[in-house]
């Protein structure tokens, strides 16, 4: 998984490619932990170069969601892979994320 940043004024981009698993979760939740400290109110992610997201990435996605919500701050799903975008809305999340792939 490569990821990387983009920082406009109060937003953060962060444009994941590869597999959103098990493998590359660890390194995604530290780099969000991170992010949250900084002084800005919005992070994006952009998965659309994401091939496959795992549950484990999935979890990942629902606690920054928390962790941001704790801190006045959100996270936005923007852009989509078909594929993240099935799983995400299989699994009913996508509502948290004012996301729906627009």
């Amino acid at each position: 998984m490569v990821i990387n940043e983009h920082l406009s004024g109060k937003e953060l981009r962060l444009a994941l490619d590869g597999n959103f698993d098990e493998n590359s979760s660890p390194a995604v939740e530290k780099r969000i932990e991170e992010i949250l400290k900084w002084d800005i109110h919005t992070v994006l992610f952009d998965m659309s170069r994401v091939h496959y997201i795992s549950s484990i990435g999935i979890r990942v996605l629902i606690l920054a969601h928390k962790k941001a919500v704790k801190c006045g701050k959100r996270i936005v799903i923007g852009d989509m892979s078909a594929k993240a975008k099935e799983v995400l809305e299989m699994v009913g999340v996508l509502p948290l994320f004012g996301s729906g792939g627009e």
